[in-house]
């Protein structure tokens, strides 16, 4: 998803929320003029001011995920092939991070998701914290996780499971870009 299609989604919500400019700034905790600037596609909001402003909008990140390709067919209504290459991408603006749909939609009860990053890349400063349960594996690179007051390095095929009420966050730490899959339930993404 281009800057300028993220800015237009964006305005979108906010107008159809009736929110103006600066009330959505307020809600944010961003300045005006930054939320102009996400609109007309201007500034690359990090990931943590994409959720920020999400938050703010009453919407989810997975959202986007769910508005960039067509729903895929299904064989009966209950089984989905997401070929590698035609899953739901997002690219986060002001980051190198993808995530990929690996499950069909975010109405399922888990959502699964290919994650993408090279070295330094992450979830943000702060941590991140919602309801329901998370289960990642490392595929290639390595991930510094870090949940409450702990902190893991993971290597390839090392995983992880915890709450995902506790306060939670991430980085590539590894000499390969990393790769790994995540499942997250309820869909919160």
């Amino acid at each position: 998803m281009e800057a300028s299609d993220l800015g237009r989604l964006i305005r979108e919500r906010r107008k159809a929320s009736k929110l103006t400019l600066s009330q959505l700034a307020e809600r944010a905790g961003v300045s005006t003029s930054y939320v102009s600037q996400v609109e007309r596609g201007i500034a690359n909001p990090t990931l943590s001011s994409l959720k920020t402003l999400a938050l703010a909008l009453d919407f989810n990140i997975g959202s986007l995920l769910e508005q960039s390709q067509p729903e895929f067919p299904t064989a009966d209504g209950d089984v989905a092939v997401l070929r590698a290459g035609r899953r739901r991408r997002v690219v986060y603006p002001g980051s190198e991070i993808a995530n990929e749909l690996l499950s069909p939609n975010l109405r399922k009860r888990m959502e699964i998701i290919w994650v993408e990053a090279p070295r330094g890349q992450g979830s943000g400063g702060h941590p991140h914290q919602h309801e329901g349960e998370e289960c990642g594996v490392v595929l290639q690179g390595a991930m510094r996780f870090w949940v409450g007051d702990q902190e893991w390095v993971l290597d390839p095929r090392d995983s992880i499971y915890f709450p995902s009420n506790l306060p939670h966050r991430w980085e590539s730490v590894g000499t390969d870009d990393l790769i790994a899959v995540w499942i997250i339930t309820p869909p919160t993404f």
